[in-house]
């Protein structure tokens, strides 16, 4: 055999036992990640559409370190909040007389 094909076979390997290893170090990450998510949105949703603040002032509650990692967008009624450029996200919606709550 050539040493090019050696070497994918060797690559595609270790890619079988090192890409799923990844996947599974990094699973406490995501949980974290879609609970920021989600209660950054349910938050800001609650802070703008309830509490009536402006979303300088609603932002302005989040940790520092946090602050430039979640971004929050409200859309009319509602608030979506995300990381990793929308790769994991969550809405809060808010209805009169109700508050906001999580979307689907």
């Amino acid at each position: 055999m050539s040493r090019k094909r050696w070497m994918l076979i060797i690559g595609v390997a270790l890619a079988g036992v090192v890409l799923p290893g990844l996947i599974w170090s990094l699973q406490d990450e995501v949980t974290y990640a879609r609970i920021a998510t989600t209660y950054a949105a349910k938050q800001t949703c609650s802070c703008l559409h309830v509490s009536g603040r402006a979303l300088e002032s609603c932002l302005a509650d989040f940790p520092s370190e946090g602050q430039g990692l979640i971004d929050v967008k409200p859309e009319g009624q509602s608030v979506r909040a995300s990381v990793l450029f929308g790769a994991i996200s969550a809405e809060a919606i808010y209805e009169d007389g109700f508050g906001c709550a999580i979307g689907g």
